[in-house]
């Protein structure tokens, strides 16, 4: 990474380079919380339906 480009997804500003580092990582690490979240909450639904289904009389 070039010391004047701006990485795709942040803003344009006059942090220094190791700032803007640091912002897309916790950028990247944000999103990789959120999915996950969302994940384990799409396989708890999955495993709670499919729990009702084996049940059902």
């Amino acid at each position: 990474m070039t010391e004047n480009k701006t990485p795709t997804g942040l803003s344009p500003s006059s942090d220094p380079s190791a700032q803007k580092r640091r912002k897309l990582l916790f950028g990247k690490g944000a999103v990789v919380v959120i999915s996950s979240i969302a994940v384990a909450a799409f396989t708890l639904y999955a495993v709670i339906v499919l729990y009702a289904i084996m049940t059902a009389p």
